[in-house]
């Protein structure tokens, strides 16, 4: 089975070539630079469901991934903007190096500036590719790899998975949500908050979920935070920011809490 396509078009054929014949060879060639940093990287497969995002799904991994940025020159700046977000989490998560790097240099990389480009898209794909190795089955540090995405996952379904709001831009929402949910629980503190929030606005990235949500909306995201697959309880699982590059994981909140966060966030 060869993919040439998106994140989704990688994604359903993985889990089809999971299954058919109960295995076979998978070869993923990513074109859009969402799916060159993150879905290509790691094995995860699956589809979506009207209960939420990739509740249907298999860990297969590919024999052979091949990324190539001439695929990126036919996106529209919208995509590579999604991309970027995937590229932000794991420098947040992992590495405040390169970190750094985007904050000198985003502007660029979005523009598709080589060799830069390929700098943002290799050290992600590293970063990716080490938290996985350590734990493919998402046992234990993968979970690390969610951060932001419990609150994306939850707005995407909010709005029905639409074009309104693409998953790289959620993601991004969502990395902005998770930080700024981290700074009031008092694990992340204002400075690093900061450079995340001034990071975002300097490269006009979504990071007000009030521009897509109202507070008519707030029951409806708990709702699907609450079906999260990386919940085992009645509360809500998160990756959390201790600093950037330090993400703390299996931390459990009540919906109560979550609940009075959203809405302050989104009556602004």
């Amino acid at each position: 089975m060869i993919s040439i396509g998106g994140g989704i078009t990688g994604d359903v054929s993985g889990f089809a070539a999971s299954m058919f014949k109960r295995g076979l060879k998978f070869i993923n060639i990513p074109t859009t630079l969402l799916s060159q940093v993150d879905s290509s990287i790691g094995g995860k497969t699956g589809i979506n469901s009207k209960h939420g995002k990739n509740l249907i799904g298999a860990f297969y991994q590919p024999s052979l991934v091949i990324s190539d940025i001439i695929f990126l020159k036919s996106l529209p700046q919208r995509e590579i903007i999604c991309g970027y977000g995937e590229i932000l989490k794991h420098a947040i998560i992992a590495d405040k190096k390169f970190f750094s790097f985007l904050d000198k240099n985003g502007s660029q990389v979005l523009n598709l500036k080589s060799p830069l480009i390929e700098k943002a898209i290799f050290k992600s794909c590293s970063i990716k590719k080490k938290v996985v190795e350590a734990d493919e089955k998402e046992i234990n540090i993968r979970k690390i790899l969610n951060f932001g995405h419990t609150f994306a996952h939850a707005y995407e379904a909010t709005l029905g998975y639409s074009k309104k709001l693409n998953h790289g831009e959620a993601v991004i929402l969502g990395i902005k949500t998770a930080a700024k949910f981290s700074l009031i629980n008092n694990i992340l503190n204002i400075k690093e908050f900061n450079l995340i929030e001034k990071h975002l606005k300097k490269l006009n990235l979504p990071s007000n979920i009030s521009k897509f949500f109202s507070f008519k909306n707030l029951n409806r995201i708990l709702f699907f935070m609450k079906k999260d697959k990386k919940n085992n309880t009645n509360k809500v699982n998160l990756v959390l920011l201790k600093k950037i590059g330090y993400p703390i994981h299996n931390l459990e909140f009540n919906d109560k809490k979550i609940h009075l966060f959203l809405k302050k966030e989104l009556i602004k």
